[in-house]
């Protein structure tokens, strides 16, 4: 199963995750179009990242308490132009919440600032072949992408390993802990 995961924001990052390597992922953000508060993800970029995918899991999230209206436009004109173009390419679509797939991995802190931390470290943990990149504080948001793909994985709806799979995923998760 290939798993194409999206973590919406003010640039959407994305994850793809083939449950045959599951040691190995890819991880980018999608390319913007447009200017101003029509800046938006790129749909013929969104297409390429899901050829070949399965599933399409976007997290389902929304405007926060505080947060200005035209920052929460340009977040829904991400969120929209992801779910969009997941239905246009016919994959079927999954959402997760958040506290769905952080709850699975025990990410939890008081901060959003800590919590953007630890899914960065953690997927370095996971996937060391992307450390530089999960390096830097901004791509928190693919490190994200690729901690739902797990999820979806090891303990969400699209859980097809076999039990020697999972046993062994996590047989290296603890190693690395």
């Amino acid at each position: 199963m290939k798993i194409a995961t999206f973590d919406p924001g003010k640039v959407a990052s994305y994850a793809i995750y083939d449950t045959k390597t599951p040691h190995l992922i890819e991880v980018g953000e999608i390319d913007v179009i447009g200017v101003g508060r029509l800046l938006r993800p790129c749909g013929q970029h969104i297409r390429e990242v899901l050829s070949g995918a399965d599933v399409g899991l976007v997290e389902e999230v929304g405007a926060m308490k505080g947060q200005g209206v035209s920052s929460m436009f340009t977040f829904g004109m991400c969120f929209g132009a992801i779910l969009n173009t997941i239905g246009s390419c016919g994959i079927q679509l999954e959402t997760v919440t958040p506290a769905q797939w952080k709850r699975s991995t025990r990410i939890s802190a008081k901060s959003d600032e800590d919590v953007k931390t630890l899914a960065r470290a953690y997927a370095t943990q996971l996937f060391p072949q992307h450390k530089e990149i999960f390096r830097v504080k901004k791509n928190h948001g693919m490190a994200e992408a690729c901690l739902m793909a797990r999820w979806y994985f090891l303990k969400g709806p699209g859980c097809d390993a076999s039990d020697d799979d999972v046993k062994q995923v996590l047989e290296v998760e603890q190693k690395l802990v």
